[in-house]
């Protein structure tokens, strides 16, 4: 496929989620009317832990809220809104299984927007694509030819290289963590590994796209070699996991992504530049899924604010 045929395929994939909607005012507008909508069906929030409250809060649109009004007996009972989902603890492993299936495909759209909508991320992705062209020109073919004549100590641990960046293994340990909160009832670790396989499945599904639509070959002349699915899945799934716990949890996991990714460079299978925009996309789809829990409208969160006959938003940031 020529090159300028591989870039038009690349820019239609990233103005994907803006065509879809998704990343204009009325999207915006959509997500702050819906936090307002569960606010008003949950009641009053609990106040924030004053340990962790931020420093700056800025309120958005409180407003009284309004008693019902008295419906006259010739009209129709109004319908009511669903009933909200009942929590973990009083539902049963199959039903459990069977809501968060029906769920799956909404989560999957929404993380979607979370790491494709937003334009920093898209900066982001645009810085690393750049950087990802300049090692391909200037960097690759050196870098293949020194590994084609030397050998080096991660050649004999590539197997371990590769297993360690598998996405097979990390959908397993993230499936496995989701069935054993499912069975101790555990909702904390219930929607924390729902995110990691949400955050898994959105970045599998744009490298595969992306491999799929440029089709580079590797150095060992296989095909779908940009970008590295291994180096983007250990990435992402790392980067989950320091958005949860902190870079106690995320700084070896970075590391164990990086000596993967070291690892298929010397199997000769990936270039430099596979590697880099691999690791750009992991990194941006692992946080934007685990942030994006919480709406955000120009940069501030969106949080319920309730309070004695008040209820609304309010829009908090951190400097």
């Amino acid at each position: 496929m020529p090159k300028p045929k591989r870039l038009g395929w690349l820019l239609t994939l990233a103005m994907v989620p803006f065509l879809a909607g998704c990343g204009g005012p009325a999207a915006l507008r959509c997500q702050a009317e819906a936090a307002y909508q569960r606010l008003a069906a949950a009641g009053p929030a609990a106040p924030v832990p004053s340990d962790a409250a931020p420093r700056s809060v800025v309120y958005f649109a409180p407003r009284e809220v309004p008693a019902p009004p008295a419906v006259p007996d010739a009209q129709p009972e109004p319908e009511r809104p669903a009933a909200p989902r009942a929590p973990i603890q009083e539902l049963s492993f199959g039903d459990t299984l069977k809501i968060d299936l029906r769920e799956a495909p909404g989560q999957i759209w929404s993380g979607t927007k979370h790491a494709f909508a937003k334009p920093e991320n898209l900066l982001i992705l645009g810085v690393a694509l750049g950087a990802d062209r300049v090692v391909r020109h200037n960097l690759d073919g050196r870098v293949r030819d020194e590994l084609r004549h030397d050998d080096t100590s991660l050649a004999e641990t590539g197997d371990f290289g590769s297993v360690i960046g598998n996405p097979a293994l990390h959908f397993g340990i993230a499936g496995a963590w989701y069935l054993g909160a499912v069975h101790q009832r555990d909702s904390r670790h219930h929607e924390m590994s729902k995110v990691m396989i949400e955050a898994l499945v959105v970045n599998a599904l744009a490298t595969g796209l992306l491999k799929v639509s440029m089709d580079d070959r590797a150095p060992n002349d296989e095909h779908y070699g940009w970008p590295s699915g291994h180096t983007s899945s250990s990435v992402c799934f790392a980067a989950v996991m320091h958005q949860y716990y902190g870079w106690k949890a995320g700084l070896p996991l970075y590391l164990l992504a990086g000596y993967s990714a070291a690892t298929r460079l010397e199997d000769r299978e990936h270039d430099l530049s596979d590697l880099v925009f691999g690791a750009a996309l992991g990194w941006v789809v692992g946080h934007s899924v685990a942030k994006g829990e919480l709406p955000e409208v120009a940069g501030f969160y969106v949080l319920p604010y309730g309070g004695p006959g008040a209820g609304g938003l309010m829009l908090v940031k951190q400097w």
